[in-house]
């Protein structure tokens, strides 16, 4: 499950929880210009991707890997 508030899912089981972003645009920003929107939706699909591969015994959160585009997309706000 992908989800903007993840201790929500977490909090009633369910086994993999991706981070995203905003309730409205989980998968994106639209705030942000086209690349750095774009490298975020990969970022969160791919820990997507890694969630279901990985096995878990519980409750899991997944949060998508950090990169430049955040820090710029940081100091622009």
């Amino acid at each position: 499950m992908m989800s903007a508030l993840p201790m929500i899912p977490l909090a009633v089981g369910a086994n993999r929880v991706v981070r995203g972003v905003r309730v409205e645009h989980v998968c994106g920003d639209p705030g942000l210009s086209t690349e750095l929107d774009r490298a975020l939706s990969h970022r969160i699909i791919e820990a997507a991707i890694r969630a279901i591969q990985t096995p878990v015994d519980g409750p899991t959160e997944f949060i998508p890997a950090d990169t430049a585009a955040d820090k710029e997309a940081a100091s622009v706000s």
